[in-house]
């Protein structure tokens, strides 16, 4: 078994790193599955950043409603916010309509270890190098 991918976030991080690790492992035998564990990776960084950063999270508390909130207050560049809109919506779909193939989900991992590699640098203790 190769190592993963997010293995830079298991030592700070490592929730994001099982999340990542697990979908990485589901990509082929399930996608569906994948895209599942990347959408609780992305909601898991989002209260990470909140919990960061100090701000309080919105009265209606959902994944949807933390990003707008992140979004407004000028927390998240504009491809890091892509990243977790389509990260939500491709996960809610695999997990709502059981949808999701292997080119999808290989495109959301991609995006997911972007994701993963940003929060990392802005927001780790340790912030070691990990081009």
């Amino acid at each position: 078994m190769k190592p993963s991918n997010f293995i830079f976030l298991e030592e700070e991080f490592p929730l994001l790193f099982n999340l990542g690790q697990s979908a990485e492992y589901n990509l082929h035998p399930d996608p569906v599955t994948c895209l599942m564990k990347l959408r609780q990776f992305a909601e898991q960084l989002t209260i990470l950043i909140f919990d960061s950063i100090g701000l309080g999270f919105p009265e209606e508390n959902s994944f949807h409603q933390q990003v707008k909130k992140l979004n407004a207050e000028q927390v998240l560049p504009s491809t890091i916010k892509d990243f977790i809109y389509t990260i939500r919506k491709k996960g809610n779909d695999a997990n709502h309509a059981v949808n999701g193939d292997l080119k999808e989900a290989t495109n959301v991992l991609f995006s997911s270890f972007k994701l993963g590699k940003w929060f990392y640098e802005a927001y780790s203790v340790k912030n070691k190098d990990i081009s």
